[in-house]
């Protein structure tokens, strides 16, 4: 074996041991790379600091004791606040895409708007079904048409119910609202509603809808009719996901009038109360067949006029039909 020279072996003698894993021992042989204090940079760019950094690390070590570290010595266990990001109500503004912007807009060229500010339509079809019970065959619907961005939609919305051999129900009509937002899950509604079938009136209507806290679909709207009359109705419903694609929906309605309809056969007060339990399997999203069960009571003078028909002041329905939307 051939000896190293003397010079070398000194040098190999008293450089530092390599660190584990395979890491390589720096020796002093290794040259700083040559770094020009008078390189041109870029036009526009900001580099100073970098140059700062360079700078100090020229002129020495950077004195790492003027550097406040207690904020983040001794303090591992406590815990990290995240503010108002972790649940609570939303801000006043949160509907607003610009809100958050720090004073910039979005543009409004066509092509390049945001997607709360696109007009979008909706057909849903939230109730067609056929019914048997105490009361006869018959089939029932509910069903809106919507247009509008997030914070205004124009609305069309139906709903009601005609037993084989009987007149409509007396709560059948229809309206066209226009729904605008006035907080993230609330909106306000304002339109016209229609009786359909024999002693029909028409109706102002102004009314709110959203979402109430846990999720709850709720519905309450005011009526002034023609006649001077008033009335209310109340409507709430709950999606409870039993897996992906089966759904259970409670549902309740209730409809009060300050006057006797005769020709309707309503009665003052409260005139009814319904439940319903609908169970349903969305095939797809937009397709959902389903079956359930409805209970309704009528009250007052509602009870009395079914009485006099000869008809049940309580009714018991079951339902097959299906949901849809596009």
């Amino acid at each position: 074996m051939i000896a190293a020279p003397p010079a070398l072996a000194a040098e190999q003698e008293n450089a530092p041991p390599a660190h584990a894993h395979g890491a390589q021992a720096t020796t002093s042989t290794q040259q700083p790379m040559d770094m020009e204090p008078n390189m041109p940079m870029a036009p526009g760019s900001d580099h100073s600091g970098h140059s700062d950094a360079q700078s100090q690390t020229a002129e020495g070590p950077t004195d790492m004791g003027s550097m406040d570290m207690s904020s983040t010595q001794g303090n591992s266990s406590a815990p990290m606040k995240m503010g108002s990001m972790q649940g609570g109500r939303p801000p006043a503004d949160a509907r607003d895409p610009n809100a958050h912007a720090d004073g910039y807009e979005n543009s409004t060229l066509p092509g390049f708007e945001k997607t709360d500010q696109l007009p979008i339509s909706m057909v849903l079809v939230d109730q067609a079904e056929f019914i048997s019970g105490n009361e006869g065959d018959g089939f029932a619907w509910s069903a809106q048409i919507a247009n509008g961005g997030d914070n205004d939609k124009l609305w069309l919305r139906s709903q009601g119910l005609k037993i084989s051999g009987e007149r409509l129900d007396p709560y059948t009509g229809a309206e066209a609202l226009w729904w605008h937002a006035y907080s993230p899950f609330w909106g306000r509604t304002l339109g016209v509603r229609q009786d359909i079938g024999r002693g029909a009136h028409t109706w102002l209507a102004v009314g709110i809808e959203g979402l109430a806290p846990y999720w709850f679909d709720v519905e309450l709207t005011g009526y002034v009719s023609d006649a001077g009359h008033f009335s209310a109705r109340v409507k709430a419903s709950y999606d409870m996901l039993l897996t992906n694609r089966l759904i259970m929906t409670p549902s309740a309605e209730t409809n009060i009038f300050s006057k006797a309809q005769n020709e309707r056969q309503l009665g003052s007060g409260i005139s009814n109360v319904e439940l319903g339990l609908r169970l349903r399997y969305e095939i797809k999203r937009k397709f959902a067949p389903y079956v359930g069960f409805a209970w309704e009571r009528s009250f007052g003078d509602t009870a009395d006029f079914k009485r006099a028909a000869g008809d049940p002041v309580t009714e018991r329905r079951f339902v097959a039909g299906v949901r849809l939307w596009w």
